[in-house]
């Protein structure tokens, strides 16, 4: 039973999780940069991106049976993620955790030591259901952001644990 739910939760992770991979054709809006360097607004990480500079984002993400509350650092090029998650199929929040960089994503969480590598994909399935959807928030998918420069930049945050095993998922 343990092991059915690790990997029922590692599915609901790889699908909240899995929302970076994917891209879709054409380029988001640009965001509105206060006088500040602050972004406050429904943007893609995308074009928080093509600002050309660091930031850290938060931002909160529910659906019916789960919350995400999400930390997203970005020096433009990679990205590093960490989400917490509250889900009624768990009594205990959990964490998740994502790197970005040359072309490659790596997913892991706080509830195993194994982790999943894969390819950037150039483009997210349109055929998933209203409830995948709901869950999926890609590369160009404007979600309510709050951003500050990420002033002591940590380039170590974009290396991977050496403690996860990562297995790789194909395309």
């Amino acid at each position: 039973m343990k092991n059915q739910i690790m990997f029922l939760l590692a599915g609901i992770v790889l699908v909240i999780i899995g929302f970076f991979l994917f891209s879709y054709e054409g380029k988001s809006q640009m965001p509105i940069v206060g006088a500040d360097g602050k972004i406050d607004g429904n943007y893609a990480i995308e074009g928080i991106m093509r600002l050309g500079k660091p930031y850290k984002c938060t931002f909160e993400k529910t659906d019916g049976v789960s919350k995400i509350l999400g930390t997203v650092r970005t020096d433009s090029k990679n990205i590093y993620g960490e989400f917490r998650i509250r889900t009624d199929l768990m009594k205990d929040e959990f964490n998740s955790f994502l790197v970005m960089k040359e072309e490659e994503a790596y997913i892991w969480t706080s509830l195993q030591n194994t982790g999943y590598k894969s390819p950037i994909a150039k483009s997210a399935n349109r055929n998933a259901s209203p409830q995948e959807q709901a869950q999926i928030v890609g590369m160009k998918d404007e979600i309510e952001y709050k951003c500050e420069p990420w002033l002591d930049v940590d380039n170590t945050v974009f290396e991977t644990p050496t403690w996860v095993t990562f297995s790789e998922l194909k395309k």
